[in-house]
C-alpha cells in the first residue's frame, strides 16, 4: 500500500500508485455512465442537444475536454475581481454529474479536468454529449433529459421545438425545486430567450454532428 508522506499535519503528498488508482476508479465510474450506442441513433443532433450546446459549450465540438479560451476569460475576470463562473465544459460536467464531487478545490478541477481529457481518447463527442444529457441534473426527481421533457412537455426529447428547448437546457442552470417560484421562472425565462436568439444566429453551426 502505497502510504501519504506527511509534510505537515495539513499537508500531505499522494503516492505516484495511489493517484493512477483513483484515476482508474475514476474511470470506471464515468464509463458506468456512458451509453455507447447513443452515437448511431439519432443519427443527427435534436433541438435539446443544440441548444445545450449553444447556452453551456459553444465550442464542445472542437476542444479536448478544456475549453481554454474560456478559461483563460474567466481567470482574468478572476484577477480583475469581476464576476466569473467556473468555465466548465460539458464533459467536464459528464465527469462531475458521474463521480457526484461537489467540492470547490483547485484539486479537485484539476482532477475533474484530467478525467476529461482522458474521455476524449475513449469517446467520440456526440456519445459525451448523449451520455451527459442522459443522467443531467434538471432539478428535484428529475435526472436526465427524458424526465424533465416528459414533465414539462409530456414528449420525448427529440420531439421538443427550439423554443421548448431553450427552457429544458436553461434549467442546467436553473433546476427546478420541488416548488417552483415566479422568481425562478423570470431567471429560466430569461436564459431560454438568450439561448434562442443565440441558436437562431448561428444555426448552421449548431446543427452539424459531433465527431
Amino acid at each position: 500500500m502505497v502510504k501519504l508522506y506527511e509534510v505537515s499535519p495539513k499537508l500531505k503528498f499522494v503516492g505516484l500508485r495511489e493517484l493512477l488508482l483513483k484515476i482508474h476508479r475514476g474511470l470506471l465510474v464515468v464509463h458506468s455512465y456512458v451509453k455507447p450506442y447513443s452515437a448511431h441513433y439519432p443519427d443527427k443532433l435534436s433541438n435539446v442537444e443544440k441548444m445545450v450546446l449553444v447556452l453551456e459549450d459553444r465550442r464542445f465540438l472542437d476542444h479536448y475536454g478544456v475549453d481554454l479560451r474560456s478559461v483563460l476569460r474567466e481567470l482574468l475576470r478572476a484577477m480583475k475581481f469581476q464576476r466569473h463562473g467556473g468555465a466548465s465544459t460539458i464533459d467536464m460536467q459528464f465527469v462531475r454529474t458521474c463521480t457526484g464531487y461537489r467540492e470547490r478545490t483547485i484539486r479537485r478541477k484539476v482532477y475533474e479536468i484530467f478525467l476529461s481529457i482522458i474521455i476524449q481518447f475513449r469517446y467520440s463527442k456526440i456519445v459525451i454529449l448523449r451520455s451527459y444529457l442522459a443522467c443531467a441534473f434538471f432539478g428535484s426527481h428529475l435526472e436526465g433529459v427524458e424526465a424533465v421533457s416528459r414533465k414539462l412537455f409530456g414528449k420525448n426529447s427529440a420531439e421538443l421545438s427550439v423554443e421548448q428547448a431553450s427552457y429544458v437546457a436553461a434549467m442546467l442552470v436553473y433546476p427546478m425545486g420541488l416548488k417552483t417560484s415566479d422568481a425562478w421562472w423570470s431567471r429560466l425565462q430569461r436564459r431560454a430567450i438568450y439561448g434562442k436568439a443565440v441558436y437562431v444566429l448561428n444555426k448552421e453551426s449548431f446543427d452539424k454532428l459531433p465527431v
